[in-house]
C-alpha cells in the first residue's frame, strides 16, 4: 500500500491524528508506506532562501526535501513504533525498509523531483498498481479550480488526458497537482492513482472498497 500526503495537511494536528489512525489501521492488514509532501512550510523556506540570495534550484529543492521529511518524522513518531525510525533517502532504502517494518514513512528524495514522483516510483519499486494521493484540491479539475470559478470535477480520466490539462511548473516548493513526470512512470508501470481529499483521511477506506471519492487516473 502506498500513499501521499500533502504538506498542507502538516498544519493541523488533529487532522495528522486521524491520519495516523488510519495509517495504523491498514497496517494491520497492509505494510504502508507514506509519502509526506513539504507544503506551505517548505514554501516559506524556499522563499526565505531566495530573499537572502539563494538563486540555485539544487540548494531551492534540498530546502523542501528537508522540511518533506521534517513532516515524514512527525507521522514516523505518532506511529512508533510501527515505522522505520527515520525517513528513507533512496528508493533502494524505502524497498528495504518496506520490507523490515509495518510502515515506512518518507519525504523527497532528489533535488528536481517532486513528491507525487516519489510516490509513483516508489510504487513502481514495490511492484504496487494503485496508489493514493490526498492532495490538497481532492479531485481533478479540467482547470485549476483555485484559478477559474467554471472548472469542472472528473472522476475518471487518463494520466495521458491530465498531461494535456495540467500546466506544469517545476520550481521548487511550486509543483502542479501531479507533474509530468509522475504521470509518466504511472503510465510505463501501469499504476493507477486515486486523488482524495487530504482533509478527509477516512476516505482511505471507500477508495480500498473500490468506490471513487475522488478521482482517478488512468494509466494510459
Amino acid at each position: 500500500m502506498v500513499l501521499k500526503i500533502t504538506g498542507k495537511a502538516f498544519t493541523t494536528s488533529d487532522l495528522l491524528v486521524k491520519y495516523a489512525k488510519v495509517i495504523r489501521d491498514i497496517s494491520k492488514t497492509h505494510r504502508v508506506v507514506v509519502v509526506t509532501g513539504g507544503g506551505e512550510v517548505a514554501r516559506k523556506y524556499i522563499e526565505l532562501a531566495r530573499e537572502v540570495g539563494v538563486t540555485s534550484n539544487y540548494w531551492l529543492d534540498e530546502i523542501g526535501i528537508w522540511v518533506s521529511r521534517l513532516n515524514a518524522l512527525i507521522l514516523i513518531g505518532a506511529l512508533s513504533p510501527l515505522a522505520s525510525p527515520t525517513p528513507p533517502r533512496t528508493l533502494e532504502e524505502i524497498v528495504r525498509s518496506a520490507l523490515v517494518y509495518p510502515v515506512t514513512v518518507t519525504g523527497g528524495l532528489i533535488p528536481g523531483q517532486s513528491t507525487a514522483s516519489v510516490l509513483l516510483q516508489a510504487a513502481e519499486a514495490l511492484g504496487v498498481k494503485r496508489v493514493y494521493y490526498f492532495s490538497a484540491i481532492g479531485k481533478v479539475y479540467t482547470k485549476d479550480p483555485t484559478k477559474h470559478p467554471d472548472a469542472k470535477p472528473l472522476s475518471e480520466l487518463s494520466a495521458s488526458e491530465l498531461k494535456k490539462i495540467v500546466e506544469q511548473k517545476t520550481l521548487p516548493g511550486d509543483y502542479a497537482l501531479i507533474d509530468s513526470q509522475a504521470l509518466e512512470y504511472a503510465i510505463r508501470s501501469g499504476v493507477e492513482i486515486q486523488v482524495l481529499d487530504y482533509k478527509n483521511p477516512e476516505l482511505m477506506f471507500e477508495a480500498m472498497r473500490g468506490k471513487n471519492p475522488g478521482s482517478r487516473i488512468l494509466p494510459k
